[in-house]
């Protein structure tokens, strides 16, 4: 029974929704106590690629998307992390969740913020690279050092669709986001293995979303 619920889901769930790509840029500010006791860079770039489906009566939007995220390698630092994501947002139109979803465009007539304000939860999974690099020539002989990790994620965020032409909406956001802990070998400064279970970073960016003239004519 539930193959079969799962097939009719599959099958069904596109007719009942709009298709649109956008580009997510972000920069990353990170907050850890534990990374800031260590030497290992907190703050970077995220970037992702999203498929974004709606609904077509209701302003609920799905937006699975994957992505590479990276911190810096500063010199007063010796770690970095790099990642690959995948994220699945789902985000709820507050103000117009029962209106019509050919918006925001730039041709449509309303409020902004009542047409694009919306609010993102985006849960993910992460498959996360960390460099601890040798700072000093007497450093432990098992530096450098790379380990890796797949955690989870779980993100909200805020923005606000502003559309620029017939086919681009851009996005500004405000994001958080929390990841699961896991234990790390290198994390520690001689190399040794720690737990990371305080790490959070908050993100601003941009989103480009693009959507097709036949998608466009679809809602009309």
């Amino acid at each position: 029974m539930t193959r079969w619920l799962c097939l009719l889901f599959v099958t069904y769930f596109p007719c009942l929704c709009h298709a649109q790509v956008g580009v997510n840029l972000r920069y990353l500010i990170g907050q850890s106590n534990i990374l800031d006791t260590v030497g290992i860079s907190q703050n970077g770039f995220h970037g992702s690629v999203e498929y974004h489906l709606r609904l077509k009566e209701k302003r609920l939007e799905f937006r699975p998307g994957l992505g590479y995220r990276f911190t810096f390698n500063p010199a007063d630092q010796n770690g970095y992390f790099k990642s690959f994501d995948f994220d699945f947002g789902t985000a709820i139109y507050p103000f117009d969740f029962g209106g019509d979803c050919d918006c925001p465009t730039f041709s449509k007539q309303g409020n902004l913020v009542k047409k694009g304000f919306f609010f993102e939860v985006i849960p993910g999974a992460s498959y996360q690279i960390l460099t601890r690099l040798r700072s000093e020539p007497n450093d432990p002989a098992r530096l450098p050092i790379r380990s890796k990790n797949l955690v989870w994620k779980l993100g909200g965020a805020a923005g606000l669709d502003i559309g620029v032409s017939e086919h681009y909406t851009m996005t500004p956001m405000l994001s958080a986001t929390y990841l699961s802990s896991s234990e790390w070998e290198g994390l520690q400064v001689d190399g040794t293995q720690g737990r990371l279970d305080d790490y959070i970073y908050f993100g601003a960016g941009l989103r480009l979303t693009y959507t097709a003239e036949e998608n466009r004519r679809r809602r009309n």
